[in-house]
């Protein structure tokens, strides 16, 4: 990851939005976005993402 870059992960049932705050190449440390709502959906969370990060978002394809 990069500095400044967004990410989800999963927080209990739901998802959450980070940001980095540190990288170096070998660790990174990420900080959740406060302003941002839980996702129940990982789906809507990674779009979210690709928005914030500034990304072209492409939906999944279905299995």
């Amino acid at each position: 990851m990069k500095k400044g870059e967004y990410s989800y992960k999963p927080f209990g049932r739901d998802f959450r939005i980070y940001v980095c705050t540190y990288a170096d190449g070998r660790t990174s440390m990420s900080t959740p976005l406060r302003d941002e709502p839980l996702y129940r959906d990982s789906e809507a969370a990674r779009k979210r993402v690709y928005e914030l990060n500034g990304w072209n978002y492409k939906p999944r394809q279905p299995k």
